[in-house]
């Protein structure tokens, strides 16, 4: 009777250990940054898949510039109307896509990002990519 009261007790305690090592184990695989499951559910994730349907545009990657908050003197009209959310803004963007090197590619580009952003153009610099044939 004895041997199995302790077979029981090291069962309570292994089953414990297994299932901890199990959710660590879940949660480290699903939370690599380098998962191209992340890379498109961010922002500019979204808008590279978005803008690599566009005909002639090819690869895409895209990058934010956010405005940064200057610290003002506090007071209480400041703190009425300033926004809690958080919220970054984009102030600007940088676009790099193989198709760029096309004037009306760029031009597309510059419009569709420029409307869909409700950025104005010249927040928007859009460069050609390097490909891999252009190395010096």
């Amino acid at each position: 009777m004895e041997k199995k009261w302790t077979k029981s007790k090291t069962n309570l305690i292994l089953i414990p250990i297994a299932l901890i090592a199990f959710i660590a184990y879940i949660s480290s695989t699903f939370n690599d940054p380098k998962d191209e499951q992340s890379v498109t559910s961010s922002a500019e994730g979204k808008l590279e898949q978005t803008l690599k349907q566009i005909r002639g545009v090819g690869q895409v990657k895209v990058y934010f510039h956010y405005d940064e908050e200057i610290p003002e003197t506090s007071n209480l009209l400041n703190d009425y109307f300033t926004s809690s959310t958080g919220e970054k803004i984009v102030s600007g963007m940088l676009i790099v896509s193989e198709g760029a090197s096309d004037p009306a590619i760029k031009n597309q580009l510059l419009e569709t990002i420029s409307r869909v952003m409700q950025l104005p153009t010249h927040r928007i610099m859009i460069v050609p990519m390097e490909s891999k044939g252009d190395e010096q």
